[in-house]
């Protein structure tokens, strides 16, 4: 049987790797996971386990981390493969040109796909031919298809938490990460979530993109966990939505309460929350939740963002929520080509008016897995040698103008909403240099409001926060993405995510006559209004 070891360099319970991990177990192999920032010596540790197979998960900015421990491993471990999942490479394939580093990626779903990888490399046998799976041939990258998205989320096995709970920082933490369903109700454009549905599912009959566990089966991984670590004392969803099936939330209020009993937090759809969602929530034990405004201009929402939050909904929900004494938060974004800066200082006014318990405030990224984020490219809006790292805080790859004065009110945000005075006072403290105090105003916000606000605690937020400091402000690692013998993937593939330019045979399709341009997302937002496109700068 393999051994197949799981690296991460994020502090942080990664639910995907929990199910991959269980499934490999249920077939017999031996995995583990190792967290750069919990090992005393993470290379070492990862070398001691003798790994075959080693298994990354990666969002884009992170693809290439571990570069320089894989090519020690490799020297020490000739028979070493490696295989990479999540966001980025199920997007884009071209760092298959690395093939010293990477052997293979996973498109979408990979319990399955990774589960038939390991045992194909163990019999050696090709990969070639499984469904999901990117490999490199000729020096030319290929995705096979995908096989259909598993239906059945009760199927598979209870996630292995043990692999990250071995971790005593993890273990004895106040809260524990836990997820009821895969998939998200909205399509978002600046979220791969819209692409992921189109390229993620067959279309077979009855596919669908989201699903919900059952409430028994929750239940029951739950206290298949508390069983063996009795010491959390509250659940964070990390779900896009808790109310994700309609009527899921009235059976999960009668059982939770009674099975498990533990409070929890969430995040919430607000376009499919009624009074009885949220009564249900506060009956089993909801004590704060998360839903995403983003912007407080409505027609950012719709027309650009694609939403679907009305200000009726983003006025009329939160105050629901608040009747039944639960807290909630806001989800912001700073930045985006829609915006102007005055739209971002709307955004924080309807943060005042909502008066949320806390505001987390991202600076907005042009990810080629999402709509907007490919027609940034195509519209020449990024600078794109510009290593901005993983992070969603620390700076911007926009092409703007005011780029100083948006990365600053990222940062001070919530000065602006929370105090009397705040907003003339933060228009004019924008305009200075940039500087570590307004990084640290930022996270001691973001601590206060996810340590008291959500529940996580003081003391354990903080480690948190020590732990994963750099992947919030790092700069490390990040978004150039030169691959195999130079060349810029964010160029070559901004069209089509990466793997349209690989086609069958190698023979590139006949050239097709130039379509006519459809209006961009951001045009669209000042077509209604006979206005021209604004500059982001």
């Amino acid at each position: 049987m393999a051994r197949i070891a799981f690296i991460v360099t994020t502090c942080h319970e990664f639910e995907g790797i929990k199910v991959l991990s269980a499934t490999l177990k249920q077939h017999g192999h031996q995995t583990d996971c190792f967290i750069s920032s919990l090992e005393r010596d993470f290379h070492g540790a990862v070398l001691d386990f003798r790994p075959d197979v080693i298994g990354m998960y990666a969002t884009t900015g992170q693809e290439t981390w571990a570069y320089g421990h894989i090519e020690r491993w490799k020297k020490d471990l000739p028979h070493l493969r490696t295989v990479q999942g999540g966001p980025h490479p199920s997007f884009d394939i071209d760092l298959l040109r690395d093939e010293e580093m990477i052997d293979a990626t996973i498109k979408a779903e990979g319990e399955y796909a990774m589960l038939e990888v390991v045992e194909a490399w163990e019999a050696n046998r090709s990969i070639e031919d499984i469904p999901n799976v990117g490999y490199l041939k000729d020096g030319v990258p290929f995705q096979n298809p995908i096989r259909p998205a598993i239906q059945d989320l009760d199927a598979l096995p209870f996630p292995d938490a043990d692999i990250f709970y071995k971790y005593g920082f993890l273990q004895n933490k106040r809260v524990m990460q836990v997820h009821a369903s895969r998939g998200c109700q909205n399509s978002c454009t600046y979220c791969s979530v819209g692409l992921m549905k189109k390229e993620w599912v067959t279309g077979g009959k009855n596919e669908t993109f989201n699903r919900t566990k059952s409430v028994d089966y929750l239940c029951e991984e739950m206290n298949d966990i508390l069983a063996r670590y009795p010491n959390f004392r509250m659940v964070n969803f990390g779900d896009a939505a808790l109310n994700m099936k309609h009527g899921w939330l009235e059976e999960f209020a009668e059982k939770w309460p009674e099975r498990v009993g533990m409070p929890f937090a969430c995040n919430v759809n607000i376009n499919y929350l009624n009074e009885d969602d949220v009564r249900h929530m506060a009956r089993a034990g909801c004590k704060s939740v998360q839903f995403g405004l983003e912007s407080g201009i409505e027609e950012v929402r719709t027309r650009v963002y694609g939403k679907g939050y009305t200000d009726e909904i983003v006025y009329s929900i939160p105050q629901l929520i608040r009747k039944h004494k639960i807290t909630y938060r806001t989800n912001n974004i700073m930045g985006s080509p829609a915006e102007t800066l005055d739209d971002m200082f709307a955004t924080v006014e309807a943060n005042r008016r909502l008066l949320p318990q806390g505001c987390t405030v991202l600076i907005y990224r042009p990810y080629k897995s999402t709509q907007l984020g490919r027609e940034d490219f195509e519209e020449d809006r990024v600078d794109i040698g510009k290593d901005i790292g993983p992070s969603f805080q620390f700076d911007s790859q926009m092409k703007r103008d005011d780029l100083r004065e948006v990365v600053n009110l990222q940062k001070l945000f919530n000065l602006a909403v929370y105090l009397p005075f705040g907003v003339p006072m933060v228009r004019r403290l924008i305009k200075l240099p940039r500087n570590p105090v307004y990084d640290w105003i930022l996270l001691a916000f973001l601590w206060y409001q996810h340590a008291v606000v959500s529940g996580y605690g003081m003391l354990d937020d903080f480690k948190l926060g020590v732990l994963n400091l750099g992947q919030i402000f790092g700069k490390r690692f990040g978004g150039v993405h030169v691959y195999g013998k130079g060349k810029n993937q964010l160029i070559e593939s901004m069209d089509m995510g990466g793997e349209a330019a690989f086609f069958e045979g190698g023979e590139e399709p006949p050239p097709q006559p130039p379509k006519r341009k459809k209006p961009t997302l951001v045009e669209n937002r000042w077509r209604k209004s006979g206005r021209k496109e604004r500059a982001a700068g």
